[in-house]
């Protein structure tokens, strides 16, 4: 069974897991090789102390990786040195790109660790900087980048192995760039873009650009789509989308991992996403490299 887990990026997230997982021993890996102290609020509102301790290169049986896509490939640079120590790599973050991005850096190591990806629908947003709200129930899927062997043993507790991790990642990516960069432009929750005409509209406009990218790279796509993408606003109509959180506390967002690795393939297909372009305009989306890259 698991018995060692490192966690790097204890932002919402990173910093939920580490309450599902408070009962194993759980490491927080940080540059500057400090504990890390948080307090998580559950659903009745009561507080829940968290320590970890600081990970000192000890064997880990999974890294669990819950930084922004575009901090992923140099965060785990810096732990180069220490890869031999990790036995897995599991990424559990918005967007795509990023993965393969580690694959390949990873196929050129001396140690190489599996890697895992992963896709939460739990819901959680930081309060303060040591404090985080876990505001929603969702379920964590995991499964193996390279669609290896996956065995029942290493299961992490409050998450599911599933063997199409790819294809969950790619749908929930069209969710994702229809709902996140509307919240953010709008600067609204997910519930208030179905409130009005204007922006219903715009989210069928988007949602219908995704569809034609999707059908003409033979992408998985819920369906039926449009019913599906509202639905998804509906149930999630009280939160903060996490491009929306990060807008608003002045952090990066991810946005070059979700709509501009969309762009990226539209622009291949030579299909026109007009609005998905004006977006990318307004919020200053950069493209994403593909170079290295096999979808």
């Amino acid at each position: 069974m698991t018995s060692h887990i490192g966690i790097l990026g204890m932002g919402a997230i990173g910093s939920l897991m580490a309450f599902h997982w408070r009962e194993l021993t759980t490491f927080a890996v940080q540059r500057d090789g400090t504990p890390c102290r948080r307090t998580l609020i559950d659903q009745n509102n009561a507080a829940h102390p968290l320590t970890l301790p600081a990970w000192q290169g000890e064997d880990l049986d999974w890294l669990v990786v819950c930084t922004k896509a575009a901090d992923t490939l140099s965060a785990l640079q810096t732990l180069a040195p220490a890869l031999g120590a990790i036995e897995r790599i599991l990424l559990i973050q918005n967007g795509m790109g990023q993965q393969q991005q580690v694959a390949n850096w990873l196929a050129k190591q001396k140690h190489q660790p599996e890697l895992w990806v992963g896709s939460s629908t739990e819901g959680a947003y930081r309060q303060t900087d040591n404090v985080v709200v876990y505001a929603g129930v969702g379920q964590t899927v995991i499964g193996s980048w390279h669609d290896q062997q996956q065995a029942d043993d290493i299961a992490l507790p409050n998450t599911m192995l599933v063997d199409n991790m790819h294809e969950r990642l790619i749908s929930k990516l069209a969710v994702n760039a229809v709902i996140n960069p509307l919240t953010a432009h709008y600067r609204c929750r997910n519930g208030e873009l179905l409130s009005n005409e204007q922006r219903a509209s715009h989210l069928q406009q988007l949602a219908e650009e995704v569809e034609a990218l999707y059908l003409a790279l033979a992408w998985p796509l819920p369906s039926p789509w449009l019913p599906y993408v509202r639905g998804i606003a509906h149930a999630t109509a009280h939160n903060r989308s996490s491009t929306l959180q990060d807008i608003l506390a002045g952090r990066p967002h991810e946005l070059s991992y979700i709509n501009g690795y969309l762009q990226t393939f539209a622009q291949q297909q030579d299909i026109a996403m007009p609005k998905h372009d004006e977006l990318i305009a307004v919020l200053s989306i950069k493209p994403l490299d593909l170079s290295d890259h096999n979808h």
